[in-house]
């Protein structure tokens, strides 16, 4: 079966949670015998090896492994919360590409590829591993805040989208109506699209883990207490919580250990000033796929203390999966799955304090993560989830 998968940013310059999740999911396709093609969008203007496509878009050909990439390009800036983009619509008549079946892993950038080959009655169908098509904005309004969503808020006046949502929210809803099948890896997200009025007969499909990876990794290190991050430094992934805490925390003898690239400049460095110097906190900076089970074997446990409504985030199955106790946010998909005192720990969204009583704890009885390890049952592989795929794919086909 050829397959397309659209995604909105690709490895090897974006590596995070649904780049991952893509790259996965191809890659095991392709060991079952399919022909997956990643489609793909590349915001930055950093690297010039793209080539001419048409009058508007640029296009470069590579291999990610040995999953075929293209990605494409604005020749110059685009609006990352419009929906639709005409000249993506003209690159993919331009393209043409040959396929049985779409697979939308994200559909930012790319939705008039979406409608593109919806005109021409290919199967479809869409992962929803966020809630973009609701809001650009991460259901976050001007002061960073949560809202429950345009409909279910009443309108969005307090965020930088404004009177644009109407038009925005009627041309995402089409995007969304037009897969075949819908699914999620959480039931939040679900939840979240009904409670908006969006309502869709949504598979749940957890995320899967390839253990491959996995087999080099040595145990955690009991020598120190060390939290580790991994992600977007971003705002809305909560890393400022993070540091916040770690500077209120009184013990000496543990570190924090942030590795990822810095998104925004202004956010780095305001992080930068947070930490204000305390030795105990290391911006690790990007990492390589390779280097997890490192990173992992570094980690007395994983922190995701984000902001905003986390679906499933693929770094906590991937602790899960290392038996890395994790501490996050009670927030979105991530309370299906984290019990607190069980198999790891949870505190409110942005409560810092709460954060950093929880890491003075582990700090000073750090023997608190043998018994949370122990108790920790590892996500499923990839092959399961891949086969929870092929046999929609072949529904649809």
């Amino acid at each position: 079966m050829k397959i397309l998968y659209l995604v909105h940013q690709f490895f090897p310059k974006h590596y995070t949670g649904t780049e991952r999740f893509a790259f996965e999911i191809a890659s095991q396709m392709q060991r079952m015998g399919h022909n997956p093609t990643v489609v793909t969008y590349e915001p930055s203007y950093a690297s010039d090896d793209f080539e001419v496509l048409t009058d508007r878009i640029n296009v470069k050909r590579y291999f990610h492994r040995t999953i075929p990439v293209i990605a494409l390009r604005h020749k110059s800036s685009a609006d990352a919360a419009e929906v639709f983009h005409e000249p993506i619509e003209e690159a993919a008549d331009k393209l043409s590409l040959d396929c049985d079946l779409i697979h939308v892993c994200h559909p930012m950038w790319l939705s008039s590829m979406v409608k593109r080959y919806g005109a021409r009655s290919i199967p479809m169908m869409m992962t929803l591993t966020d809630a973009w098509l609701l809001c650009p904005a991460a259901l976050l309004d001007r002061g960073l805040n949560l809202c429950n969503g345009p409909l279910a808020d009443g309108g969005c006046s307090n965020c930088g989208v404004g009177a644009r949502m109407t038009p925005r929210l009627e041309q995402a809803k089409a995007v969304y109506d037009m897969a075949d099948q819908l699914t999620a890896p959480s039931y939040f997200i679900p939840a979240l699209f009904e409670r908006n009025g969006w309502r869709r007969n949504i598979k749940v499909i957890r995320h899967g883990v390839n253990y491959a990876d996995v087999k080099s990794f040595k145990g955690p290190r009991t020598d120190e207490v060390t939290f580790g991050f991994i992600g977007s430094i971003l705002w809305h992934k909560g890393v400022h919580v993070l540091v916040k805490a770690a500077r209120s925390v009184s013990s000496r003898g543990m570190k924090v250990k942030i590795y990822g690239s810095p998104g925004e400049q202004y956010y780095y460095e305001t992080l930068l000033d947070l930490a204000g110097g305390d030795d105990r906190i290391q911006f690790m900076g990007y990492f390589k796929d390779e280097e997890l089970p490192g990173i992992m074997s570094n980690s007395s446990a994983l922190v995701i203390p984000s902001t905003y409504y986390e679906n499933y985030p693929l770094a906590m199955i991937t602790a899960l999966a290392y038996r890395v106790p994790l501490i996050v946010s009670d927030i979105g998909g991530m309370r299906e799955v984290i019990r607190s005192g069980v198999n790891g720990f949870t505190f409110q969204i942005g409560n810092y304090n709460e954060l950093a009583n929880i890491m003075e704890n582990i700090a000073t009885h750090p023997e608190i993560l043998q018994n949370i390890r122990k108790k920790i049952e590892q996500p499923r592989r990839i092959e399961e989830e891949a086969l929870d795929y092929e046999n929609i794919y072949r529904q649809l086909t």
